[in-house]
């Protein structure tokens, strides 16, 4: 058993070329993958952080009334550690799952139009949570070119009246002549 592995050529091109589709239909999806990305990140770091928690928190009452241990906290934060390892572990996989329903539904929407004979093969929830989160993102983007737009109007009103309010050099028809 001393030989490499030799690939066959055709095996290297086949997956040569579906990493470029792959990744075309990543490109042609942008958005969404970013939408997607972020949500699943959050709710994937929310996961992490209750396994850690409810660790952590198991830890402390299982420990606290031990006579023999001097110091809970060392024991504690070790398996919150651990726990943060195998929930990470875990996680990872649902998130590969993730990527992939993902790049199964961008084929899907590329090769069929709804159409029948080309009828989309993903379920109506699915395509309606990913068309609701582009319009949330869409909103959020409007909202903040909104909010930029008037604060730049907010800041030339406040400029202009603050050249208004303030001459430059002293009216001399308000200035008080005494004689003394």
């Amino acid at each position: 058993h001393g030989r490499p592995v030799v690939f066959p050529k055709q095996w290297y091109q086949r997956r040569v070329r579906a990493c470029k589709k792959v990744f075309g239909l990543l490109l042609s999806n942008v958005v969404r993958v970013g939408v997607i990305n972020c949500v699943g990140m959050f709710i994937l770091f929310i996961g992490k952080f209750l396994v850690v928690i409810v660790t952590a928190i198991l830890g402390y009452f299982m420990m606290k009334n031990d006579d023999d241990l001097y110091f809970w906290a060392i024991p504690v934060l070790i398996a919150s550690i651990f726990a943060f390892a195998v929930a990470h572990t875990f996680f990872s996989v649902y998130e590969i799952g993730i990527d992939a329903i993902f790049i199964c539904f961008a084929e899907d929407e590329t090769k069929n139009d709804g159409t029948p004979g080309r009828e989309y093969y993903m379920s109506k929830n699915l395509m309606e949570w990913v068309d609701n989160s582009g319009e949330a993102i869409k909103n959020l983007r409007r909202k903040k070119k909104q909010q930029k737009a008037q604060a730049r109007v907010g800041k030339s009103n406040d400029v202009a009246s603050s050249k208004q309010t303030t001459p430059m050099y002293p009216d001399l028809n308000e200035m008080e002549m005494t004689d003394k």
